[in-house]
């Protein structure tokens, strides 16, 4: 179906006269009624009554609003892509996020409102086994990377000098246990950092997923200046590595939007408690090249922030971007 075809019906159902419609078309009146005829072949209707008179068919009354509003939309269409055409497009690439958690609904949420407000960034997510998200920062491969931290602002500051990085701080969260329901330090009142430095800790081996390992590591290394036991798990997937259950006496160290995900719901025989301890909270980051020319980083930046004020469940000891210490 020619959208000419259906501009051409539209014009002939208000003036109802094949001769005043193809001279306002610029066109034949034989050119105009084979035109109509083609359409009215193709739907298999008729949509107009040729007699003296032309009449539109309850068909044609009915066709006609399609028809409108068909060719407004192809109108607008070819006005935004030609809108866009002349326009300098960005590409936005960031890291997709590693597990499903409070910073994921936040990332996924300002993406979504952010194409929508910015049709002139090609905003997409880039995902690759086995590669830091520094390194791939560093390499140009991505604009935002996602990295975690447990140790306050100090290293990160160290680490923000030396490579020339920024680090953007969105939400801190306090650490969970997730446990065996029989274990040891389920009813343990209050549970700590130091009692946790002799338990086993379930943690992946998964390249991809090692920024959770090293913030363990450095919580404990900082806190108590004792290294955990961590017990490492080579596993292609998060849902795989939780299911690494059967050694009660380990526990897995996750945040409090990950112990009530459905993920960790569904595993009978476990349960989670908040650390009792202020210092296991980990901090989530953006990070950008210190160096960055694109604008759409910035517009970027503050959607996040309009998405965390107007568009996610605040949680209780929750801090979010300026209240983070």
């Amino acid at each position: 179906m020619k959208i000419e075809s259906l501009y051409e019906f539209i014009v002939l159902s208000h003036y109802l006269n094949f001769t005043t419609a193809a001279n306002n078309l610029n066109m034949s009146q034989p050119t105009l009624s084979k035109h109509i005829s083609e359409l009215e072949q193709e739907l298999d209707v008729d949509l107009i009554t040729r007699g003296k008179d032309l009449e539109m068919t309850a068909a044609g009354t009915a066709f006609l609003k399609d028809a409108i509003q068909i060719h407004h939309l192809c109108k607008d269409a070819v006005k935004r892509v030609r809108e866009i055409s002349k326009q300098n497009i960005e590409t936005l690439t960031i890291q997709e996020p590693y597990i499903v958690d409070l910073m994921s609904e936040i990332l996924f949420k300002s993406v979504s409102r952010f194409k929508l407000a910015n049709p002139y960034v090609m905003t997409k997510y880039y995902s690759e086994k086995g590669r830091k998200s520094i390194e791939l920062l560093e390499q140009g491969t991505i604009d935002i990377a996602l990295t975690i931290d447990c140790v306050g602002t100090e290293r990160i500051e160290k680490v923000s000098e030396k490579k020339g990085l920024i680090f953007f701080p969105v939400l801190q969260e306090p650490l969970c246990a997730w446990m065996h329901e029989g274990h040891p330090l389920a009813t343990k009142e209050p549970l700590t950092l130091e009692d946790l430095v002799h338990t086993p800790i379930n943690m992946t081996s998964t390249r991809s997923l090692d920024p959770m390992r090293f913030a363990i590591l450095d919580l404990f290394n900082k806190a108590l200046g004792v290294r955990p036991n961590l017990q490492t798990y080579s596993s292609e997937t998060l849902n795989e590595f939780f299911m690494n259950t059967h050694d009660r006496n380990a526990v897995f160290l996750v945040t409090s939007a990950v112990a009530a995900s459905p993920l960790l719901g569904m595993q009978r025989n476990m349960m989670s408690r908040p650390i009792d301890d202020d210092r296991a909270r980990i901090t989530s980051y953006l990070v950008l090249r210190a160096d960055y020319q694109k604008k759409s980083i910035d517009k970027f930046l503050e959607m996040i922030e309009c998405v965390i004020s107007t568009d996610i469940d605040h949680h209780d000891k929750v801090s979010y971007l300026k209240e983070i210490e």
